[in-house]
């Protein structure tokens, strides 16, 4: 649908500078960023190209930690194996935070 009608309003230079603050840590317009947040929608935070880096990098590593478990399985190491278990899964639980 087309966006035809235009809604004006006046801010202070703080709050303009804070809204448009918000909107760039979001990723996305100045007008994208109101009309949600007037509307209740949900804005989703999008990730820096930094932060996908890291994201990936931290899947590695969980995936890492997962086959050192399984090889663990098969031989009973003294407490390797619980300790790279659990490391792993709070590895997956901080990037469940993420998505």
């Amino acid at each position: 649908m087309k966006r035809e009608h235009k809604i004006e309003f006046r801010v202070t230079l703080t709050e303009s500078l804070l809204i448009k603050n918000k909107a760039d840590k979001i990723g996305c317009s100045v007008s994208e960023y109101l009309r949600s947040t007037a509307l209740g929608y949900a804005l989703s935070y999008k990730l820096t190209q930094d932060e996908i880096e890291v994201y990936k990098l931290l899947n590695k590593f969980a995936d890492n930690f997962r086959r050192i478990g399984n090889l663990f399985k098969f031989g009973d190491t003294t407490g390797v194996k619980e300790v790279t278990i659990e490391t792993a899964n709070l590895i997956r639980d901080h990037l469940q935070k993420l998505k």
